[in-house]
């Protein structure tokens, strides 16, 4: 009898491979998750989504669902704030003589998100604003924060989950 080779079946699922995703995939970057299709409400579709740290407080019960939802509201904030320039403060390009320049400044939209950001970071106070970029724009968890900040981890974790509480209420008022 010749020897077969048996074909390697992959264990990762098709849109990890169709994506080319299977080293940060197998380093728990992502995860998988099923969802309606927006264009046709009768079909399912298999997405990657990247994990997040208030997904994972979520599943452990760290904090609750209106929380949760409030830091995806503020990273969607942010984006939209931080435009196509990438900086928060959009720069101006001045025109000058004989050099045809644009305007390169915020958008109605972006402007509008500027006063948002600036009014959660208002309420909620530099020291708190400072967890939260970490939270949500770092992905950083409550170990990585207390490691960067030379602090007491039960002490951070307990900051972290009052940040939480600060940004449901200040989510509330917008």
């Amino acid at each position: 009898m010749a020897n077969r080779r048996k074909k390697k079946i992959s264990a990762l699922p098709a849109v990890v491979t169709k994506h080319h995703l299977e080293l940060p995939y197998k380093r728990g970057e992502f995860a998988l998750e099923t969802a309606v299709d927006p264009d046709d409400q009768k079909q399912k579709v298999t997405r990657l989504r990247r994990k997040c740290v208030y997904d994972e407080m979520l599943n452990r019960g760290s904090i609750n669902q209106d929380q949760r939802d409030a830091a995806e509201r503020y990273a969607i904030l942010c984006e939209k704030s931080f435009g196509g320039s990438g900086d928060l403060y959009a720069k101006i390009n001045l025109l000058k003589e004989g050099i045809h320049g644009h305007y390169d400044g915020p958008t109605l939209k972006q402007s509008e998100a500027y006063d948002k950001l600036f009014k959660i970071w208002t309420e909620m106070g530099r020291y708190h604003r400072g967890l939260l970029n970490m939270i949500v724009l770092g992905n950083m968890g409550s170990k990585q924060i207390s490691e960067k900040l030379h602090l007491n981890l039960h002490y951070t974790m307990g900051q972290v989950l009052s940040t939480f509480i600060l940004l449901e209420e200040a989510m509330k008022d917008l």
